[in-house]
């Protein structure tokens, strides 16, 4: 989990957004306990007595595990609290277990203690502290840490706003597969942040997370073959496909923008008008929409 930076491409400019995401590294190996606690959630609530029993005794069990000092049972007591999984939810404790295990220089702990930190959770909000942390746990490989570091080096938060350094591990978790970094850099290839600009570069590791099906990559991807002055690059038909497969697998209404902006690149203004309105009725305030919108209008009154 953590909060970062996603720039979502939309015609003519960069939009940048706050979102959640889902840490996209996993425990590994945790203990038998705590996997029980996870596998009776799927029970059905005919067995929810003795679901509830159950994971009592395996919290209880995984607690005494986490304090003879096993740091993978830490983590997972300090998530358990930090979400209310068969507990009360509670951020204090949650901070004491993940940082028992940061102690132990567990990248796992160190990132989830580094967002406690950033989100003022169980402690009081300390950039600083964070960006201390996540170092830690970025400098032990651990991808989704280097993307966060990347973001804050990009924001200036809790540590100075560098783009090259920012660059630098964006694409260390890139380099690892994560899709948010391979987005990321292909982001800072296509703004030229850190990097000198390269349409090429950018196409290519956005076509790296596509592949992955990150969705919001899809987008950029689709939007940079519309738009791209690179004739090896810009390709209207290909950005139609790909940006039908961002709007078939999320529900952003800027998905239906860029398919409008590809349909209309191709020449196809009708198919452009009808999803650009799909998109407005999602967002009927969205400006820009409106803007495109009119524009279509207007080419596709001017062609008859």
């Amino acid at each position: 989990m953590w909060i970062f930076l996603l720039v979502v491409r939309n015609p003519g400019k960069v939009v940048s957004s706050i979102l959640t995401m889902r840490s996209m590294t996993k425990f590994g190996k945790i203990a038998q306990a705590a996997v029980f606690v996870f596998l009776l959630a799927a029970r059905a609530p005919a067995q929810s007595l003795e679901q509830a029993s159950a994971k009592k005794k395996a919290i209880a069990d995984l607690r005494e595990v986490a304090y003879a000092g096993d740091v993978k049972a830490q983590v997972q007591l300090g998530v358990i609290y930090l979400t209310g999984d068969g507990v009360k939810k509670d951020d204090t404790e949650a901070v004491k277990w993940l940082r028992k295990a940061a102690d132990q220089d567990n990248a796992i702990g160190e990132r989830y203690l580094a967002e406690m930190y950033f989100k003022g959770r169980g402690v009081p909000a300390d950039n600083d502290e964070a960006a201390k942390w996540l170092r830690l746990s970025a400098e032990q490989d651990d991808a989704q840490s280097q993307y966060n570091l990347a973001v804050l080096y990009t924001q200036g938060l809790g540590v100075p706003r560098n783009l090259k350094e920012a660059v630098n591990w964006m694409r260390r978790a890139a380099d690892q597969k994560l899709a948010a970094g391979e987005l990321g850099l292909g982001v800072a290839y296509e703004n030229g942040d850190g990097v000198p600009p390269d349409a090429v570069e950018a196409a290519s590791w956005y076509q790296k997370a596509v592949d992955q099906n990150y969705v919001p990559a899809m987008n950029n991807l689709a939007l940079l073959l519309t738009n791209s002055r690179n004739p090896a690059v810009r390709n209207p038909k290909q950005a139609i496909a790909v940006a039908k497969k961002a709007v078939a697998g999320g529900i952003n209404p800027d998905y239906l923008d860029t398919l409008a902006a590809a349909y209309f690149a191709d020449g196809q203004t009708d198919q452009a008008i009808e999803t650009e309105q799909k998109a407005l009725a999602r967002n009927p305030e969205n400006d820009a929409y409106k803007e495109s919108l009119e524009k279509y209008l207007a080419a596709s009154h001017a062609s008859h």
